[in-house]
C-alpha cells in the first residue's frame, strides 16, 4: 500500500528511540499476504499473519482488515504511520501489570522459558516469534513499484509454546528452534509473549537478542 513506508519508519522509530521511560518497546512486524495478488509477492508474508489480523478486525469491530495497521498490547489499533497515537497507546499500556518472563538460550538451539507473576487473566496462549531486523524488499509491481522498502522486526516464524489457563499464574518450557540459512543471526531476536485468546490482550512479553 502507498502508506506503508511511513509505517515502517514509525515502527523503526519506536524500537530504536525507546522514548517511553516506563516501558521497553518490543516491536513485531507481521507481513500479510493479501496484497500479493498485485503481481509482486512479499517474501516475508504469510496467510497465518493475515489470519491474525482478521482476529483483530473482529475484536476491534472495524469491519475488515487494512494496512498499514499497528496494534499496541492487543488493546489499541490505528493506522501504522500514526506515531503520536502509537506513543499515547504505549503510555496507557504501560500502566497495566505484566507477567515476568525469563528467557535463556540452552545448548543445541534450545530456548528456556520461565513465566511467573502472571496477573489475573482469562485463558491465554504463549507464543514464540523469531524476528529479524535490517531486511529489505525491492518492490517490482503495485503501488510501491520501484521502491526499496526497509523492514524491522520482521516475524520470520511464529510458534505456539503452550496454553495458559485462567487458573494458572506460571508456565515453563524448553523449546527447540531452528534458524534458517538465509536468516542473519546477528539481526535476530527471540520474542516470547502471552496473549489472551478472547480479548487478544498481551499480558506479558520479553525478548532475547540472538547474538
Amino acid at each position: 500500500c502507498s502508506s506503508c513506508p511511513p509505517a515502517e519508519r514509525a515502527l523503526a522509530s519506536l524500537q530504536k528511540e525507546q522514548s517511553n521511560p516506563n516501558a521497553e518497546i518490543i516491536t513485531l512486524a507481521f507481513h500479510v499476504d493479501y496484497w500479493n495478488y498485485l503481481g509482486w509477492t512479499d517474501k516475508f508474508s504469510s496467510p497465518l499473519f493475515s489470519q491474525r489480523q482478521q482476529f483483530y478486525a473482529r475484536k476491534f469491530k472495524i469491519g475488515s482488515s487494512y494496512t498499514p495497521q499497528m496494534v499496541v498490547d492487543g488493546s489499541y489499533e490505528f493506522v501504522g504511520s500514526n506515531l503520536g497515537k502509537a506513543k499515547q497507546s504505549i503510555i496507557e499500556s504501560a500502566k497495566n501489570l505484566k507477567a515476568k518472563i525469563e528467557l535463556e538460550k540452552g545448548e543445541e538451539s534450545l530456548l528456556k522459558v520461565k513465566i511467573t507473576d502472571v496477573p489475573k487473566h482469562s485463558d491465554a496462549t504463549v507464543y514464540l516469534a523469531i524476528a529479524e531486523d535490517n531486511l529489505a524488499s525491492d518492490v517490482k509491481k503495485g503501488e510501491n513499484s520501484g521502491v526499496k522498502l526497509e523492514h524491522i522486526s520482521v516475524v520470520r516464524e511464529l510458534r505456539l509454546l503452550g496454553n495458559l489457563p485462567a487458573t494458572i499464574q506460571s508456565f515453563s518450557v524448553e523449546h527447540p528452534y531452528q534458524i534458517q540459512p538465509d536468516w542473519k543471526k546477528e539481526n535476530l531476536k527471540l520474542v516470547v509473549f502471552i496473549q489472551e485468546i478472547q480479548s487478544r490482550k498481551i499480558i506479558g512479553v520479553n525478548f532475547l537478542q540472538f547474538r
